[in-house]
């Protein structure tokens, strides 16, 4: 089968990318041809295909909206790929005449490519599977958050609770184009343009459900993850370890506040981009209150990421929005670590609490200190990161994602080539 795989970047900067690279070297060594799609940037693997990527917002060396620079050309460039480019359709069109996929495998378009990607896969007849990360479709800041809470007054009360409370990014404008984007979508039936939704958990195939997307329509297909060591034994290792994006959602600041409270001998590591907002201000509150238990070692990636993760004692995930089983907590897994977790969105399909780990009330600072005390027993850390392991041959391993989304694949294309089959007998 020749798949066409888009995604907004073509280099890992988060968990929806990790999946990216993962899904297509297992499809390419499960026989399949991988086609991949994105925007051009000066920190994306090397590929064949990258003549056909689209020009991306601002410079190449550009990845975030804090660093666009706000010049006419680029706001015009940002509200075309948040509401509908036309540049983009021709350049997905242009990839599909000359490789010919047999389908389309969607993973992230919002505010980069717009849902041009969608429409031009359909009018050029192949089926379209798109993959949620987040809650992109219902929220228009994604994560159901405002002031470090769950909101749900959009889906409740409208769009216009967005604009009132500057929800993306801060910025009315933002808000405004993100909004109208959605309206403008919904319009144009945007969705129903796409023949699958891929939902990694329970939690958003049933948030989709609520909020009318056809049942039908939701595949829930866990995410698997996948190392470049062998693992097959427990090490318990001295540290505790937060991994991956460090911004507000992700709640590392509970994680600060419960460390500082702790003695000297419990420390903690926090392994991402240390450039961000946030780590910034975090960084500053440990420097201003002498806070000397924590670390902060920068984004790691391949050995070296893993070495961290191995030394780890056990592993945090103190998401205050509905995370959308992380890879993070499978990585622990993979590596026999018990996981600390907010007891929030996808986490409890995840985190069994006192089996594989502990799972909290997101933001409580007393909870999190019990349960890294709780874990002070070397053979606890074992039996519980044992029983993490265990639960990646089943739902959340490789195979098994492959042949789920395979199925889904081929039950595409079979109803499609009926489709056409029909078609053709009435036209004769």
């Amino acid at each position: 089968m020749r798949i066409l795989l888009i995604n907004y970047r073509y280099f890992i900067s988060g968990g929806p990318e990790k999946y990216m690279f993962h899904i297509k070297k297992k499809l390419e060594e499960e026989g399949h041809e991988v086609i991949p799609f994105s925007i051009h940037s000066n920190k994306n693997e090397t590929t064949e295909y990258s003549k056909y990527f689209v020009n991306p917002i601002g410079s190449r060396d550009v990845t975030y909206y804090r660093e666009y620079k706000k010049t006419p050309k680029a706001i015009i460039q940002m509200i075309s790929r948040s509401v509908y480019s036309f540049e983009v359709k021709r350049a997905v069109k242009k990839i599909i005449t000359d490789v010919k996929p047999d389908i389309v495998y969607i993973l992230h378009y919002v505010n980069k490519l717009s849902p041009s990607v969608i429409k031009g896969a359909k009018e050029m007849g192949l089926p379209v599977v798109l993959r949620l990360s987040d809650y992109f479709l219902l929220c228009p800041r994604f994560d159901f958050l405002y002031q470090k809470k769950i909101c749900e007054d959009c889906l409740t009360k409208g769009y216009k609770s967005c604009i009132k409370k500057r929800c993306v990014k801060d910025s009315i404008f933002a808000s405004l184009i993100r909004v109208f984007s959605m309206k403008v979508h919904k319009l144009m039936k945007i969705n129903n343009d796409v023949d699958a939704f891929i939902a990694p958990s329970e939690f958003l195939k049933k948030k989709l459900a609520e909020n009318g997307f056809k049942e039908e329509k939701i595949h829930c297909i866990p995410t698997f993850t996948s190392s470049q060591s062998e693992i097959d034994k427990p090490e318990v290792g001295d540290y505790g370890l937060y991994f991956g994006r460090i911004t507000k959602e992700k709640g590392v600041e509970t994680l600060i506040h419960a460390y500082g409270k702790l003695p000297r001998k419990y420390r903690l590591v926090v392994m991402g981009d240390d450039a961000t907002d946030e780590a910034v201000a975090l960084k500053a509150y440990i420097n201003d209150n002498k806070i000397t238990n924590i670390d902060f070692i920068g984004f790691k990636t391949g050995i070296e990421l893993e070495t961290v993760i191995r030394n780890a004692r056990f592993t945090f995930i103190p998401s205050l929005w509905y995370d959308n089983l992380p890879n993070t907590a499978l990585e622990a897994f993979q590596y026999f670590k018990p996981v600390i977790a907010s007891n929030i969105g996808s986490l409890p399909e995840l985190v069994i609490h006192g089996f594989n780990g502990y799972l909290f009330e997101p933001g409580n600072v007393e909870e999190v200190i019990r349960y890294i005390k709780e874990l002070g027993e070397d053979s606890k850390i074992i039996w519980m990161g044992t029983n993490g392991h265990s639960l990646l041959d089943g739902n959340f391993s490789a195979q098994t994602h492959y042949n789920r989304l395979m199925n889904t694949f081929r039950e595409l294309l079979s109803s499609d080539l009926q489709h056409t089959s029909e078609i053709s007998m009435k036209r004769g």
